[in-house]
Parts: structure tokens; C-alpha cells; sequence
């Protein structure tokens, strides 16, 4: 039986052109974010929404180079992940090309049967890897056998490859002068509170799973990337930087707890937007970079796929 794997992501504009597409496919996705309207109003609210924020957002993405990295980058987690198991990898998007459904029809039409999907998102939640799993389910429904990965917040070489890379940011740092801060993409509440996702627990997981290597130092976690007027998970990221400064800590080591790699919200949010204020606090500030191809995180994406092939 021909067998594939589908790895996919939200996606991101890859392009200035691509802000306002992007940001209309993902506002339109109710299961996502509910804006507490009637359905029939989530699309044009998307439009709206999305015609707005495109020109606001628009610099942030010229300060990057012009686009984000993202989907480059996840191109090149497909390609080393297809070298790594030996066959065929198609990497697909929920709200950028290469989108999920053309990806879906592409698989169909080259005859694969069996497909294990597995999400760039470690930590399971309905808005994220769901989302992922859900649209990968309507475009190939019954008609491939379809194995899933729903989280790999424990795996542990991802667990490895973050104390890595938190390790190299580290080094000589006093524990009695320094914090490290998981940042992680927030949700909106409701989600959680109302749907029960588990989104806090997973990232929880993974972040203890990491501080059994450095027992010595304190931790925080916050979230970043809140958007519109509903309310989102807390504390923010900006709130704790602010919080670490008035506790008398100096220096602060940030790991972006639910990123693989690189794209606006690291590169911009993080590194430009809370780097200038951790500047204006006086606080020492370290983001650790993600390394999209260390063989750590590679490995970790190839052990969940063999953990599928082995369940069939």
C-alpha cells in the first residue's frame, strides 16, 4: 500500500500580497475564533477584519524581509523529514498556499492510500492542531487510511531540542539574576473555558518536562499574539517581562514554547516588539533562536510518524 506523510501548519504570508488572503482565511475559520456573531456574519466580520489589519500588520512583515519564513521553512522540515523515513512528505497549509485542499487533491491523485498526518503544533489544541487534523480529515476523508497525530508535547528529542537551545542562551548566567520565560501563542479563553481544550496543560507539560534540566533557575509562562476584543489567555508576555523586572531579576531567556520555527511572531513580536521593551526595562534579554532543522527536531517528527506506522 503506498504510503505518505502529510505535515501541515496554519500557514503565513509569505508575501506583502498574501497579509490580506491570509488574514481573511484564518479570521473566516469559526473554530478558531468565534467573534460571538451568527455564523453567517463570521465572513464578512473576517473581511472587515482582515481589510483593517492588513495595512497595520503590513510593516511588521516588510521589517522581517518582506514576508515570513514560515512556509519556507516548513518546505524544508518536509524535505529532511521525507529523507529521514524514506518516503514521501507533502507539506500543507490551513490558510496560505500551498493550502490543505489542493495538498489533499495532489495525494488522491498520485494513488497514496495510507497517510499519516502530523502537525507542526506539539501542543494539541482545538484552534491549532485540530484545526489541522479536522480540514485534513474533510479533504481525504474515507478514501485514504488516515492515522493522526494529535500531540507531541512530550516527545523527547523536542524536549532535548529546546533545552538546547535554551542551554546555549544560558551560559553564564547567574540562576539568582535570571528568569526563563516560555512564551506561547495565546487562545482565545472561551476556548479553553467553554470547550475544555487542553492547550494549557500541554504547553504546562512540556515546559516541565524541559525545567528537569535546569532545576536551578526560575521559570514563567506567558502568551503573546493576542488579537481583536475578545479576552485570551494570560498572563501576557509583556505583563510577565514587566513582573520579572519588578521582582529584581535582570536578565530573561526567552523560548518561544509553541513555535518550530522562525516567523512574525519570533521574529517581530518577540524579538523586536518585547525586545525594546525589555530594553526600556533595563533587563537583559536572550531569545533563543529555532533551529527549524536541527536533526533533534527532526527526529522527533520522524518518531511520531513511526509510532503510527508501528500502531497500524
Amino acid at each position: 500500500m503506498k504510503e505518505a506523510v502529510l505535515l501541515s501548519y496554519m500557514g503565513a504570508p509569505s508575501t506583502l500580497e498574501e497579509i490580506k488572503p491570509f488574514l481573511y482565511r484564518l479570521f473566516s475559520d469559526r473554530d478558531l475564533i468565534n467573534f460571538g456573531v451568527p455564523s453567517f456574519l463570521q465572513k464578512p466580520l473576517a473581511y472587515l477584519i482582515a481589510t483593517f489589519r492588513a495595512p497595520k500588520v503590513k510593516p511588521q512583515y516588510e521589517a522581517i524581509g518582506g514576508g515570513s519564513p514560515l512556509v519556507r521553512y516548513s518546505l524544508e522540515q518536509g524535505e529532511l523529514l521525507s529523507k529521514a523515513l524514506g518516503m514521501p512528505v507533502f507539506v500543507a497549509m490551513l490558510y496560505s498556499e500551498p493550502l490543505m485542499e489542493k495538498v489533499s487533491r495532489e495525494i488522491l491523485r498520485k494513488g497514496f492510500k495510507r497517510v499519516y498526518h502530523l502537525t507542526l503544533y506539539p501542543q494539541y489544541s482545538i484552534a491549532t492542531a485540530e484545526a489541522c487534523l479536522r480540514d485534513g480529515r474533510k479533504h481525504l476523508g474515507n478514501r485514504v487510511e488516515l492515522g493522526e497525530v494529535k500531540s507531541w508535547a512530550r516527545n523527547p528529542k523536542y524536549i532535548d531540542w529546546i533545552k538546547k537551545g535554551i542551554k546555549k542562551e544560558l551560559k553564564g548566567s547567574n540562576p539568582e539574576e535570571t528568569v526563563i520565560l516560555f512564551s506561547a501563542h495565546s487562545l482565545p479563553k472561551y476556548v479553553v473555558e467553554e470547550k475544555g481544550d487542553r492547550y494549557p496543560e500541554e504547553v504546562k507539560a512540556t515546559v516541565e518536562a524541559v525545567m528537569e534540566e535546569f532545576k536551578g533557575y526560575p521559570y514563567r509562562i506567558s502568551y503573546q499574539s493576542k488579537v481583536g476584543p475578545i479576552e485570551w489567555l494570560e498572563p501576557s508576555t509583556e505583563e510577565e517581562l514587566r513582573r520579572i523586572k519588578e521582582e529584581g531579576f535582570k536578565r530573561v531567556v526567552v523560548f518561544p514554547v509553541s513555535f518550530v520555527s522562525e516567523h512574525i511572531e519570533t521574529l517581530y513580536e518577540l524579538d523586536v516588539e518585547y525586545g525594546e521593551l525589555a530594553k526600556e526595562l533595563g533587563l537583559d534579554f536572550k531569545r533563543v533562536k529555532l533551529n527549524h532543522t536541527d536533526p533533534l527536531l527532526i527526529g522527533a517528527l520522524k518518531e511520531e510518524v513511526e509510532k503510527l506506522r508501528g500502531r497500524r
